[in-house]
């Protein structure tokens, strides 16, 4: 394995990674239930030599389908993977949907040759748009029926509510009344015992079991004259008694006042009865009392809640049959319209004319479809070709759980040098060579090679992970949040080794995680995704600094900070999609800054940029101010 000297500074002129317009999709149900999960949504960056470029966001917000993406661990719906100059992966989806707008605009062309077929078509799309807006609006109706039912209901729900609430506590007082009484009742049950008695009779008997256990040992004792033995065995009869004298000595006087204070039985059984009086009188007056909360529960009048309910899905269901027979009014109305429109005669000429432009038409179509089916399988290819795989080797990846991502079956040199095997042409001495290499690199010993991943802990697995990866001499390391499942100790040990790493080896890294701080810290540049979508991609100190989307402001408002004061002021800001409003304004990357982008539309982004000028100015004055502190503090 290779080792270069100041690798630790980013080449920006060279692009290890690009990643243009990726998008993975998947998708559940089947037929009119089939849904579209748009995880990755036309993604692009690039990462150049030697950078580490984070990416950030929530759970589920597609950053570890974005990794596995370019890995080739899935593959992409539509877009394209280049690495070092290769294309090692893309997707075909969008030549997909544009052989079906292809075929789409063919047909229409078509029909605009025949002045009858498109005044007919027209109608049929007019129709079926005022359709679909009554559909929509039938939805909205049953959406309304449900949200009145739930209020109809109410009160059901309420009483229910609240008698759960009664009989909950109801149960716990009764459970406390019993605990105390049994609490109590020990009490004085101890009480009728002299527990200075049942003291000495304790002493006595651990005084005893020693005694024997060291007259038995002297008696078995081979290395020992019999003179000796008999005479350690008086000496010991007589420290015995000794003992027996002293503790009597001790505890008479001590149990006789004990006695004194003992508890007859007679009176304490009257205690106890006196106190089970006590806690049935309790319980009786707590279930009084539960009855009369009970009866103060008004109790919902059923036959006025059902006659309500009939009466509110009559009313909805009156409107959506209003909205039904629209409907059916409408489609009986674009029949008789087209049954009403005057026919057109062609003349033979028109006809020879639309035949020939027909022909043209469809001639087009298939030429532009035959060059899409030729991209596909261009594609097909490239995902295919013996060049993408040669160069997607020099691309590893770190996964996230370190105990599921290592073969317990498996030793730590089958698991290192597993990547090797698959590619061939190495002996199992060069194997092991390589692998007790990585190890030390990593920082553990390679006698551990042996050893199974169970007897190592989870900064430990991590580091066995991160060799797996390295033993194929990489250039890039995809880092799916390599240390979100360790301890904080351990994650500042892994952070720094892949900071050593890199610095030794040159290694290129994307570091996709969940931990802000530890973005900022280890971090070249950074992207924020939400739902599949990159909102913003600046260097890590300017992101910090001029966070311009709100979903990153959010993000960072979230970070815990170990000052208490700040904590006290700190406002936490929540992100609201609905903010934005993109139906007829569509949002792209935008760069507000010389290297940073963020994602909004027109209308957005001169508020950003704005906001950005103050920004800057505000941060201006912070420095001054922390400035003037400094120099009066050394003052």
């Amino acid at each position: 394995m290779s080792k270069n000297i100041n690798n630790s500074t980013v080449d920006y002129t060279q692009k290890v990674l690009e990643v243009k317009n990726l998008k993975k999709y998947f998708y559940v149900g089947v037929g009119k239930n089939k849904l579209t999960v748009p995880a990755v949504d036309n993604v692009s960056f690039d990462v150049h030599k030697r950078e580490v470029f984070g990416l950030v966001g929530e759970s589920g917000c597609g950053k570890t389908t974005t990794g596995r993406t370019i890995i080739k661990l899935y593959n992409p719906t539509d877009g394209s993977v280049d690495l070092n100059g290769i294309r090692i992966g893309a997707g075909f989806g969008g030549h997909v949907q544009n052989i079906k707008q292809i075929k789409l605009e063919a047909k229409e062309a078509i029909l605009r040759l025949d002045p009858a077929k498109i005044r007919v078509y027209n109608l049929e799309v007019e129709a079926e748009k005022k359709i679909d807006y009554i559909k929509q609006d039938i939805v909205i109706l049953k959406k309304k029926q449900k949200d009145e039912m739930k209020k109809v209901m109410q009160p059901v729900e309420q009483y229910a509510a609240d008698l759960y609430q009664l009989k909950s506590l109801f149960t716990l007082d009764i459970a406390k009344f019993n605990y105390n009484f049994a609490l109590k009742k020990n009490e004085i049950q101890g009480l009728t015992h002299n527990s200075v008695e049942s003291e000495y009779k304790t002493e006595l008997a651990i005084a005893e079991t020693t005694y024997n256990h060291k007259l038995g040992g002297l008696k078995d004792s081979a290395a020992l004259k019999k003179e000796t033995i008999e005479e350690r065995i008086q000496t010991l009869k007589a420290t015995y008694q000794q003992n027996l004298s002293e503790l009597k000595a001790e505890f008479t006087p001590l149990i006789a006042d004990a006695e004194k204070h003992r508890l007859p039985k007679a009176e304490a059984k009257a205690q106890i009865n006196a106190l089970n009086d006590e806690r049935k009188a309790l319980i009786a007056s707590r279930q009084k009392q539960f009855e009369e909360d009970k009866a103060k529960l008004v109790m919902p009048n059923k036959a006025q809640l059902q006659a309500d309910a009939l009466k509110v899905k009559a009313d909805v269901q009156q409107e959506i049959v209003q909205k039904q027979a629209e409907i059916a009014k409408i489609k009986v109305e674009l029949k008789e319209t087209i049954a009403n429109l005057p026919k057109l005669e062609l003349s033979q000429d028109d006809q020879q004319s639309n035949k020939a432009a027909i022909e043209a038409i469809m001639n087009e179509r298939d030429e532009k479809i035959r060059f899409e089916k030729d991209q596909i399988r261009d594609i097909k290819t490239v995902n295919r070709s013996k060049e993408s795989l040669v160069a997607s080797r020099k691309m590893q990846m770190i996964f996230q759980d370190p105990i599921s991502s290592l073969n317990p079956r498996m030793t730590v040199k089958e698991i290192i040098g597993e990547g090797l095997v698959i590619l061939g042409g190495y002996t199992d001495d060069e194997i092991s060579e390589r692998v007790a290499h990585v190890l030390e690199l990593v920082g553990l010993s390679p006698d551990y090679a042996t050893r199974y991943p169970h007897e190592f802990s989870g900064g430990q697995r991590q580091r066995i992970g991160i060799a797996r990866a390295l033993i194929m001499n990489p250039n890039f390391i995809i880092a799916d949040e390599p240390i979100s499942a360790l301890d904080v100790s351990i994650r500042a040990q892994v952070i720094n080794l892949l900071t050593e790493l890199r610095e030794e080896l040159g290694l290129t890294i994307l570091f996709i995680a969940h931990d802000l701080s530890v973005v900022r810290f280890f971090c070249d540049r950074i992207a924020v995704m939400y739902y599949g979508k990159i909102v913003e991609l600046a260097p890590s100190e300017e992101l910090f600094a001029n966070p311009m989307h709100p979903y990153t402001r959010s993000l960072l408002s979230a970070i815990p900070q170990p000052d208490p004061d700040y904590e006290k002021g700190r406002k936490r800001i929540n992100y609201d999609p609905s903010q934005h409003d993109y139906r007829i304004e569509k949002p792209s990357l935008r760069e507000v800054a010389p290297g940073h982008l963020v994602y909004a539309n027109d209308k957005e982004f001169e508020v950003i940029k704005q906001d950005y000028v103050k920004s800057l100015a505000q941060n201006k004055t912070n420095v001054s101010t922390k400035d003037n502190v400094a120099k009066q503090t050394e003052v």
